[in-house]
């Protein structure tokens, strides 16, 4: 006869399996929150901490931050900054890229020019074409037509103001806007030397009530050289509405704020000597997700010179993309050396830089030294709580804690900040120098990590103990296994 192997072991190992599976589940899930929060509330979960000294009887203080931090970042919009107190409690603060004084501002008012399209209609020995564009297609009619013609309902796309004379940099653009009611409309600003590239420079979101006005009129900005280039201004409704088909928009003007041109000094940070592919082409990858200014390249050696082209994408499953084209130098001539300006990369946040140079030239003989230049940011804070005070800086998926000026400074003025005493952050003399490499920067965070690590280490020990219990399934089998008949 045959025995049957009975099952109330093998349940209850298998119950046990379960309960220490979902176990090691919660303790991974709780593990990560705890993770997460500590990022977040307390200095050690950032990448980066230096003291703060803080200027002396002031509540409102304001700090610029060091090259240190800026190459720590990784968030675009500086949401991974903190400053805490002697508690570990993080303290007010806003976010200002102005550090200009309020007496090197200045002001200039430009028109705007309204930008026409839609129909147009024209007419020539008696017969009258009238070229309309719907929904993308082009539909040309011919008729007869008595009278001159010319344009006919033509709408308005956006508007163009002409920066050219502007010489000093740009720090802000307040918008001088007629709007409905009861809309919230998104006006887009770029900048163009030609008329025909454009890049980006602001873009805000206004609401109009019967009342009053809500949202940003004036748009701050990182200084900017607008000197030679057109601005454009379109606008776009809440439901997708472009300014062809949004009634009751018009753009009156701009008022741009300038500053003197030696009030703002860019932050500077070298990168490690790259490595040459070859004489045309070497990249690096950035290990912080700041918006970086400009790029400076100085060749080594002799009088060189070499047209590049600056590629970036930010991961390797995505292409290269040109953010430049520029003449790098360096030329020696009756004792004074000459060498190429930066190159302007108009705040991108890249992960990964190539350098290719025109192969109808020699190229690099050895590798040049490269530095990123970064537009100056400085937090206001309340220094409320003990001290001593602490910069923190880099932590992933943080949620910006940023308030607006207004709500920190009371009866804000534009430019109040730049009066506040300066508090100063303690760092080593030496600036920081980035790794550079030739592989795309795919990091992945000690949380991250450690998570990881805790999963795969539970994994292992239930593939252990199921492998004990299959063993032991096994013996007890042949332990009830009948002998003959």
């Amino acid at each position: 006869m045959r025995l049957k192997l009975p099952k109330s072991r093998n349940l209850f190992a298998l119950q046990r399996l379960a309960a220490i599976s979902c176990l090691i589940a919660t303790c991974s899930v709780t593990f990560g929150t705890a993770l997460h929060a500590a990022d977040a509330e307390s200095p050690p979960g950032y990448a980066l901490r230096l003291p703060i000294t803080l200027a002396p009887d002031a509540p409102l203080q304001r700090l610029q931050l060091p090259a240190q931090a800026l190459v720590q970042l990784q968030s675009s919009g500086y949401s991974d900054v903190r400053i805490f107190n002697a508690q570990g409690q993080p303290v007010p603060m806003a976010l200002s890229r102005d550090l200009t004084n309020a007496a090197d501002r200045g002001q200039v008012k430009l028109p705007a020019f309204p930008i026409l399209g839609g129909e147009f209609t024209a007419a020539l020995d008696g017969l009258q074409l009238r070229i309309d564009e719907r929904q993308g297609q082009r539909v040309v009619q011919v008729s007869t037509a008595t009278g001159v013609a010319g344009p006919a309902a033509q709408k308005v796309l956006g508007a163009l103001l002409d920066a050219r004379a502007v010489k000093t940099p740009v720090v802000a653009i307040a918008l001088d806007v007629a709007m409905p009611t009861a809309q919230a409309i998104t006006f887009n600003v770029q900048a163009s030397k030609d008329l025909k590239n454009w890049r980006q420079v602001a873009d805000t979101v206004l609401f109009k009530t019967d009342t009053t006005s809500l949202g940003e009129s004036s748009v701050e900005l990182p200084a900017q050289d607008l000197s030679g280039h057109y601005l454009r201004v379109t606008w776009l409704g809440d439901n997708g509405q472009t300014a062809a088909t949004l009634p009751g928009v018009k753009l009156r003007g701009a008022t741009l704020t300038t500053a003197a041109s030696g009030g703002v000094t860019r932050v500077a940070a070298a990168v490690a000597p790259p490595v040459l592919v070859n004489p045309h082409e070497f990249s690096f990858s950035l290990p912080f997700s700041a918006p970086v200014a400009a790029l400076r390249i100085d060749p080594v050696g002799g009088n060189t010179l070499v047209p590049v082209r600056v590629l970036g994408r930010n991961d390797r499953s995505q292409p290269w993309a040109t953010l430049a084209n520029t003449v790098v130098y360096k030329l020696t001539a009756g004792g004074k050396t000459q060498t190429s300006v930066p190159v302007e990369l108009a705040g991108a946040a890249v992960r990964d830089i190539k350098i290719e140079a025109d192969k109808k030239t020699p190229g690099f003989a050895a590798a040049p030294e490269v530095s990123v230049l970064f537009e100056p940011v400085q937090l206001v804070f309340l220094a409320n709580g003990a001290g001593p005070f602490t910069l923190a800086v880099g932590a992933a998926n943080l949620a910006s804690a940023y308030l607006n000026l207004p709500s920190l400074i009371p009866g804000y003025q534009p430019g109040q900040e730049s009066k506040l005493p300066l508090a100063m952050v303690e760092t080593s003399g030496a600036g920081p120098a980035i790794a550079a490499s030739g592989a795309a920067s795919n990091s992945i965070p000690t949380r991250s990590l450690v998570l990881w690590g805790v999963l795969i280490a539970g994994t292992l020990a239930l593939g252990a103990m199921a492998w004990v219990l299959m063993r032991q399934s096994s013996r007890d089998a042949q332990g009830h296994a009948p002998s003959g008949r």
